[in-house]
């Protein structure tokens, strides 16, 4: 053969969100940008704040803080006072958190943070501390995202600046904005509280940018500052590191930074998996298919796994086990084709209707039409659990507001609630429909493939019996050394015969004699 089947091809792109790098050149500054020097009020303009805040202050030194705060709203619905908006939405989320309102007032103070200007950024400034710690009560620090990553002068003190800028940085990510993030990420100083989570984020955004020596320094920080967190965060890293391993082509240090996640961890299938991809690279088959065989048991029918299938199957084409291939192929279709089907079928659901699905999944474990190897990924991610959380905060404060007497800040804080709440619905419920989109795509053009990959087979297959021919010989496999290992004091050996044990998944050996010709082996590389 001349060239890879093309089921490696699609089977290589199915795993592109972790197995290399896009190489992208930023164009972003590649210093954080930073906020002009607070000016100062014109004699005019302070006679015309007076003005403006004389209302809500006499309401307030009277003690009525509705009356207060409805003078605010009066401010920020006045265009020709937009320089004060920022101060008073400042103002208006102090008041609606003092009247335990503390999600409408997280979003007075987003609203704050946007309409902050040179004039009033010290006082708005001042709200930064009380407004991460209401937006981690909810459930929604990701509403604080994007206001601090379009006005990092908000960063006023050393005790915010940190998360702060953590915050504004994982906002590029999101962009992809590689530069900037790790530009804003500079503001992160050593002996911060988020100084661990910033070397982690750091790492992964260097290593989009393939600079993984950079990247693998900056996990090795991580390590060393983060010690004592949680098992959660110490495989997340360990699997960050071994993908920058994988991704700098060093396959034996991913495959030991692999093998060091946890073995009850959420991260480690995915470790499985991608080591498996490691022992492939170096022409490792029989690597491969040892991490790749619990994926054909019981313990993983609910877990959506194709790619393990189909790297098995060409794992298994490579050594010219051709009737096992061409079997495990027949069963690839038989048990994807179903689930490509319902895939197709959920096109049809809002991104509310996803959402909410979703949400009965990770909360009750009940599935929706779609099968559960679907499901089982978002019962577990950390990010949709805190926007179901941020989504029954607002539920819940919303229901509480009902009977508060109608009146502008009331109403008003209803409004942007509401409002918050649906774009957190949207936005997940759109993450997790995408998800369904690529899978849809992906399996699509792999089923789609599995009959070019048949073909290859047969041509394969044509090529050892030409071979033979010429030879004028019964083609044999090819011959490989046989070497007699000893068990060390204390083990036991049983051969595989089909049975699984839960414990012993993961430390399979697999001894596969490869059936080609020597002259026909083939290699990855």
């Amino acid at each position: 053969m001349t060239r890879l089947p093309l089921l490696l091809c699609v089977a290589l792109c199915a795993s592109s969100a972790w197995a290399g790098p896009k190489k992208a050149t930023p164009k972003e500054p590649e210093k954080p940008p930073t906020a002009a020097e607070p000016a100062e009020l014109s004699k005019k303009d302070v006679k015309l704040r007076e003005k403006a805040f004389a209302a809500y202050e006499t309401e307030l030194a009277s003690g009525s803080k509705p009356r207060a705060a409805d003078a605010l709203v009066a401010i920020v619905d006045d265009a020709s006072l937009a320089e004060f908006h920022g101060e008073a939405y400042a103002k208006l989320g102090d008041i609606l958190a003092d009247l335990d309102l503390k999600y409408s007032a997280l979003c007075a103070y987003e609203k704050a943070f946007e309409t902050a200007t040179d004039t009033n950024v010290d006082e708005v400034s001042l709200r930064v501390p009380k407004a991460i710690e209401i937006a981690h009560k909810v459930g929604d620090v990701a509403i604080l995202q994007k206001p601090f990553a379009a006005n990092l002068g908000l960063a006023r003190t050393d005790d915010v600046r940190g998360e702060m800028a953590y915050l504004a940085a994982k906002e590029t990510v999101r962009g992809q904005q590689w530069g900037t993030a790790s530009a804003i990420l500079k503001m992160v100083k050593q002996g911060d509280p988020m100084w661990s989570d910033a070397k982690v984020l750091d790492g992964i955004v260097l290593n989009q940018q393939g600079k993984y020596e950079d990247a693998l320094r900056a996990f090795d920080e991580a390590g060393r500052t983060g010690a004592g967190r949680d098992a959660r965060w110490t495989d997340s890293l360990q699997i960050n590191t071994a993908r920058t391993w994988y991704g700098a082509g060093n396959y034996p240090r991913a495959i030991e930074s692999f093998a060091r996640v946890s073995r009850g961890s959420d991260y480690w299938p995915d470790a499985q998996f991608e080591r498996a991809w490691a022992h492939f690279r170096m022409d490792d088959f029989n690597g491969a298919l040892a991490q790749l065989l619990p994926f054909d048991s019981a313990f993983f029918a609910k877990w959506y796994y194709p790619e393990a299938d189909l790297l098995r199957i060409y794992s298994m084409f490579l050594l010219c086990k051709f009737p096992e291939a061409e079997s495990q192929m027949e069963h690839f279709k038989e048990k994807y084709s179903p689930v490509l089907a319902k895939l197709k079928a959920w096109d049809g659901h809002s991104n509310a209707e996803t959402f909410e699905a979703a949400r009965l999944y990770a909360q009750k474990g009940k599935t929706t039409e779609l099968p559960e190897m679907i499901w089982r990924p978002w019962g577990s991610e950390e990010r949709l659990s805190q926007s179901i959380g941020a989504v029954k905060a607002a539920d819940d404060e919303l229901k509480r507001m009902k009977s508060v007497n109608a009146n502008p800040f009331s109403e008003r804080a209803k409004e942007w609630l509401t409002a918050r709440r649906d774009a957190v619905v949207d936005a997940e419920g759109g993450r997790v429909k995408a998800r369904f989109e690529t899978q849809r795509g992906e399996l699509g053009e792999s089923l789609t493939n599995s009959e070019i990959f048949i073909l290859d087979i047969l041509r394969m297959k044509q090529q050892m019996y030409e071979q033979s021919a010429r030879a004028g010989k019964e083609l044999e496999a090819a011959k490989t050394v046989k070497r007699t290992e000893r068990l060390r004091k204390g083990y036991a050996e049983w051969p595989f015969e089909g049975e699984f044990w839960e414990d012993e998944l993961g430390y399979y050996r697999v001894d596969v004699t490869p059936e080609c010709p020597a002259s026909m082996r083939q290699s990855v590389q």
